[in-house]
């Protein structure tokens, strides 16, 4: 199946890869150009000598065919096809065909140039004296021929690491953003069985209230179905939600269990996972209630210090289990470990006479989604 997103990607890093040989090129030619002019300025000349910048281009034309077959036909074997081999091959028989060129067509002194300069400009020695053993001009050439491919190879290996390290980093993005939809999807009808159970039990013993949770619930459902589906919401509107929940509560026990919940004023831009407190708040009534001893459900919420500090204790009944786990508060803690890596801290501690839960997470998620 064709990735398009992979094709976009690979076309973007590729025009990037080409503007900059076209760049280095173009620079190329240009120097030679202005070093030729710059050289008729110094010694007086009349005019510039076109037809000694023309010849310097000439002898830029060969390396600039050993680049295009290099990039573009030899060097994909190796970076793209995993084909070392085939491209040693290929690379090696197409510098020895350059020196063997070199060997056989041994260029003479250009327009423009004293019988004493050997081609390509390079001066020799002053009068009077001696470089010693001066680099001949087509060991030179032969030189600047290998380092042109070593660098060329150089640097389409940097564009093709940079390409790939993008492309795993968007897999692994939509991987995260898979998971977190996976993982809500879970949460959300494992949430409201357990609210719908608690309007069913609301329905014969009360059923005004049981209009009014009615009403409640829809409000919840709002908040799933608007927010649930994005990786973070305000965490105002996490509070909002929570605030709708308590309000289903205490229609459903009434005094039967005492409730406090203390959250800030200013949230101060915080944002948090859609249901974030959810899974802990639900857990806290399902096994709060009892009647041998006072029952009670305390939250509070609170910034500090570019973290949000949420804390959730409940009083624990009989019937409640020993480890007070279950799968709205694993799919919570894996959501957490998603979204924030190691950044999070989630503290559970199951008394034998209360319950209670502890989530430190930033302000904002350390791995966008």
């Amino acid at each position: 199946m064709v990735n398009f997103a992979d094709m976009k990607l690979f076309r973007a890093e590729e025009q990037r890869e080409n503007r900059l040989y076209l760049t280095v090129w173009m620079a190329v030619f240009i120097f030679l150009a202005l070093r030729i002019a710059i050289e008729c300025i110094v010694r007086g000349e009349g005019a510039i000598d076109f037809r000694g910048i023309l010849y310097s281009w000439i002898q830029v034309i060969p390396f600039l065919l050993i680049f295009l077959l290099h990039n573009y036909l030899i060097l994909p074997l190796l970076v793209y096809k995993k084909q070392p081999a085939a491209y040693g091959a290929l690379t090696a028989a197409m510098l020895t065909a350059f020196f063997f060129w070199l060997f056989l067509f041994r260029d003479g002194p250009g327009p423009g140039m004293a019988p004493s300069e050997p081609p390509g400009g390079i001066p020799g020695p002053p009068p009077g004296g001696s470089w010693g053993r001066p680099m001949h001009p087509d060991v030179l050439r032969a030189l600047v021929a290998v380092m042109l491919v070593g660098a060329n190879a150089g640097v389409k290996t940097m564009f093709h690491s940079e390409n790939e390290r993008l492309k795993v980093q968007r897999l692994e993005k939509e991987s995260l953003q898979h998971q977190l939809e996976g993982l809500r999807y879970q949460i959300n009808p494992h949430f409201f069985m357990n609210t719908l159970n608690n309007i069913h039990a609301l329905v014969d013993i009360n059923p005004e209230k049981a209009k009014d949770s009615i009403v409640e619930l829809s409000k919840l459902m709002r908040h799933v179905l608007y927010d649930s589906d994005k990786a973070t919401i305000p965490l105002e509107q996490e509070l909002g939600f929570v605030d709708n929940y308590l309000s289903l509560m205490r229609m459903r026990f009434g005094d039967a269990i005492k409730i406090e919940c203390v959250r800030p004023s200013d949230t101060e831009g915080a944002e948090v996972p859609p249901l974030a407190f959810a899974s802990f708040v639900e857990n806290a009534f399902k096994y709060c209630l009892s009647y041998e001893k006072e029952s009670f459900v305390k939250i509070a919420v609170l910034i500090d210090a570019g973290r949000i500090l949420f804390r959730c204790i409940n009083s624990k009944s009989s019937a409640a289990p020993g480890d007070g786990k279950g799968l709205g508060q694993e799919n919570t803690r894996r959501r957490f470990e998603l979204l924030y890596g190691e950044a999070y801290t989630l503290h559970i501690d199951d008394m034998p006479e209360q319950y209670e839960v502890f989530l430190v997470l930033p302000v904002k998620p350390v791995r966008s989604v």
